[in-house]
């Protein structure tokens, strides 16, 4: 399988703006590339050529994909909030290690999830094609990385943790001192923080064997968490199903 960076059906005769997220798209097409490769010889050892083509493909792509925070508008960084300014509702609600993450909004914070969960599936790609030291240090990366997507969780969701109105105000999210949440994000989170979780939350799960029991804890609760909050019934079905569908 390979997928086409450029449309056979629409051609459009203007380049594509020149912008983080459009240079995101590019990049994780070139990363489901190494990986619909790698797909194919998932049920048998591919050879030590296959290997090492895949490990040098794989380690291009995360080059490229290490360039693009420097691309990013500074505005667009995620800012660390220390746990002992995070409400404790907050905290108890879902705070993983010793911060969470400040965005400017929530479409960016789903920007930096993409690329964080794109790549994790780079990192885990050559943690399980790797060996020794090599494979020590990809499984430290994607660890890293598992811990940078959580730390969005308290941005995302706040103090939530049971199903409320979408205009609901009752409910905390993490603030600098001197500033309020905006309303904006209120409604933001309120409509679509567990969905823009869920994705690289799934992407975790799928590469679960790499984490620390720790991250395996925090990633349960989570997901439970948002099934919670979307009243989500089997969720191990790997999407969101609600009871009484199909």
């Amino acid at each position: 399988m390979h997928v086409q960076e450029v449309s056979e059906v629409w051609q459009d005769p203007e380049r594509l703006p020149s912008n983080p997220a459009t240079l995101l798209d590019a990049m994780s097409l070139q990363a489901a590339n190494v990986l619909a490769a790698a797909a194919k010889h998932a049920n048998f050892k591919p050879s030590d050529k296959v290997r090492s083509d895949l490990l040098l493909r794989a380690r291009t792509v995360t080059s490229r994909l290490e360039i693009w925070p420097s691309l990013v508008p500074q505005e667009w960084w995620p800012v660390p909030f220390a746990r002992e300014s995070i409400p404790q509702e907050i905290a108890e609600a879902g705070l993983h290690g010793d911060h969470c993450d400040m965005y400017h909004d929530a479409s960016v914070c789903d920007t930096w999830l993409t690329w964080r969960s794109t790549c994790l599936r780079v990192f885990a790609l050559i943690a399980d094609y790797e060996q020794g030291e090599a494979k020590s240090d990809a499984v430290l990366q994607l660890q890293q990385t598992v811990d940078d997507i959580f730390a969005a969780v308290p941005f995302m969701l706040g103090s939530k943790s049971m199903p409320a109105d979408m205009f609901d105000r009752a409910f905390k999210y993490p603030c600098f001192p001197g500033q309020m949440v905006p309303l904006d994000h209120y409604h933001s989170a309120a409509a679509f923080g567990g969905l823009t979780l869920w994705p690289p939350l799934k992407t975790i799960m799928d590469h679960v064997r790499h984490l620390r029991s720790n991250q395996v804890l925090f990633l349960g609760q989570q997901i439970k968490r948002i099934g919670t909050l979307y009243d989500v019934r089997n969720p191990d079905r790997g999407s969101f199903h609600r009871e009484g569908s199909p």
